[in-house]
């Protein structure tokens, strides 16, 4: 590979395709590490990590991406030798031109196997909190996460077939899509189709047909919300059956989870109703997902129920970049809603109160440890010590994962929160917005919502409505614009009401008190992360004054320009 030798580092700018896997396994061929990103980075972005990371060769994308890298990145990374455009071209520097020159050199290409403690991959965090770090994956690590989630299954061979198929739409670049799904599915010996982007995913899905799908909680909350819109916008008979369709589904789980068995009758109802209905939703997936996995972000219990009533399990699980990222996974054959698994093989988790283990259902900080903890941050020792310590064997890296949780004594793992976003209210009482933030986004009027409230006297909420479903509910003509929407008054009842029902189970000071219609959190205006994370402080900081409106502050500076109006929930 040109410019590479051993220990040499490989930057790929690409969203996936053929040629970053075949990137990836030439590079470890070499034993050289790959430090992937993403093409919806910005050039600063790029510029810090082959820097940082003191890339050798860079491959690009585009010819759009390469003459920029060309122009700003160059110049500012010193260690770079060679930049190649993945395009399809005749041009010296583009991926086919060296793919031809290889074939000519290939006998005299010497193999460098890496060992398992070797560095595998430099994947930078994403930076919801601050600059990005390098996490250093060796070999080892990856291997053990496919390694222990093979040995969480009763049965592999239902588990992961040779004969799955996946459409892979989570970015490689991150751990989640790179473990689980590519090298994942390359140890099965399974195959996966290319996402050719979110708008095309439903077209691909039935394109693809997979049997196992990799996905974070958006993609079925989706699924969710479009069934349930569809079956409040119907008429009466059809919402009748829609809604016995999925009675019946869940009657089907109850039984084949120990529950009272199924008369005749109600065998032929589900039969029927299974073959009319139900079929006709997992047809939206393809027709042949046989189980689906979620990380990434919390997936309400109801949605993950939902899809059980129709026929489909969905696995949650949890871990991050720094744990390989597999820490806690729910299997087909053993799993609990409103948990995020148990540990996988090897991996020891242990919840941490004061310094010291937790009791059984206590909450305290998630920690773990094992073969598929980060070797550390890149040059960065400093970073690396606050997230590492001794474990309770006295040798290995106790890592803390910086998650609120709490475990059961047979194992159960669940996330209750975040511990650098909890705050306390001006009363003292303290919040973990998550909870808060699933409760509201179960709404199907909202799309997406960020709490406020540290250092106040009660929260606000920052939504982006799904005007849509609104407009479906309400009656509302299709050519009502959403400007209009947002000052409505059965809008704005509709949202009170509903916040008010989603929120019922939660403590009176943690419901908001007031909320705001904002515009979408996305990757263009930087409020998204790659894998659809929200960058909490980017939001709070562009709608900063429509906070302060809220709380009847004085405005300091001019309106962000996506900002709507704000409401008070009565």
């Amino acid at each position: 590979m040109k410019g590479v030798t051993e220990f040499s580092k490989v930057g790929i700018i690409s969203n996936n395709c053929w040629e970053w896997a075949t990137i990836a396994a030439a590079t470890y061929s070499l034993n050289s590490t790959l430090v992937p990103m993403y093409e919806a980075q910005i050039p600063s972005d790029w510029t810090y990590i082959t820097n940082d990371s003191n890339c050798a060769v860079l491959f690009c994308a585009t010819q759009e991406i390469y003459d920029c890298v060309l122009a700003a990145v160059v110049p500012e990374v010193p260690s770079l030798k060679a930049i190649v455009c993945l395009e399809d071209s005749d041009k010296p520097y583009a991926f086919k031109t060296l793919m031809e020159a290889s074939k000519r050199s290939y006998e005299n290409t010497n193999i460098i196997a890496p060992t398992r403690d070797d560095l595998a991959n430099l994947i930078y965090t994403s930076g919801t909190t601050g600059k990005p770090k390098g996490v250093e994956l060796t070999h080892h690590n990856t291997v053990s996460n496919v390694i222990g989630v093979r040995h969480m299954a009763k049965d592999v061979h239902n588990f992961i077939r040779q004969s799955d198929r996946s459409l892979s739409f989570l970015p490689w670049a991150h751990s989640y899509g790179q473990t689980c799904e590519l090298w994942g599915g390359v140890a099965h010996g399974s195959s996966l189709g290319i996402c050719r982007g979110v708008p095309f995913l439903l077209e691909d899905l039935q394109l693809v047909k997979p049997t196992v799908l990799f996905a974070v909680p958006t993609l079925y909350k989706k699924i969710y919300d479009g069934v349930h819109n569809l079956i409040e916008s119907s008429n009466p008979v059809r919402k009748s059956f829609l809604r016995k369709a999925l009675e019946v589904g869940h009657y089907r789980i109850k039984q084949k989870n120990g529950g009272n068995k199924r008369s005749l009758w109600e065998k032929i109802q589900f039969n029927a109703l299974d073959k009319t209905i139900l079929s006709k939703i997992r047809d939206r997936l393809g027709g042949r997902l046989r189980h689906g996995f979620v990380a990434g972000a919390a997936c309400p219990v109801e949605v993950i129920n939902f899809f059980d009533d129709i026929g489909i399990p969905i696995c949650e699980g949890y871990g991050l970049t720094e744990t390989s990222p597999i820490i806690t996974l729910n299997t087909p054959y053993d799993r609990n809603p409103g948990f995020v698994g148990k540990s996988i093989g090897g991996v020891k988790v242990v919840i941490m109160k004061d310094g010291k283990p937790a009791a059984s259902d206590e909450e305290g900080e998630i920690c773990c440890y094992g073969p598929n903890v980060m070797r550390g941050y890149h040059m960065n020792p400093e970073a690396t010590n606050e997230i590492l310590s001794l474990a309770p064997d006295g040798e290995s890296s106790l890592f803390h994962t910086g998650d609120l949780g709490k475990m059961t004594c047979e194992g159960w793992v669940s996330v209750t929160g975040r511990l650098k976003e909890q705050y306390k209210l001006e009363n003292g009482k303290y919040v973990c917005p998550t909870p808060v933030e699933e409760a509201i986004s179960m709404s199907r009027y909202v799309m997406q919502v960020v709490l406020c409230g540290a250092n106040r006297p009660f929260n606000v909420a920052l939504i982006v409505p799904d005007f849509a479903a609104i407009r479906s509910e309400l009656k509302i003509e299709e050519s009502t614009l959403d400007d209009q929407l947002v000052n409505n008054q059965k809008v704005k009842e509709l949202i009170d009401y509903d916040i008010s029902k989603k929120c019922s189970k939660l403590k009176k000071y943690e419901i908001p008190q007031e909320w705001s219609f904002v515009a979408p959190f996305t990757a263009s205006n930087n409020m998204l992360t790659p894998k659809m994370s929200i960058r909490r402080h980017v939001v709070v900081r562009t709608y900063e004054n429509v906070i302060l409106n809220m709380y009847g502050d004085e405005i300091v500076t001019d309106a962000t320009d996506g900002d709507l109006k704000e409401k008070k929930v009565a």
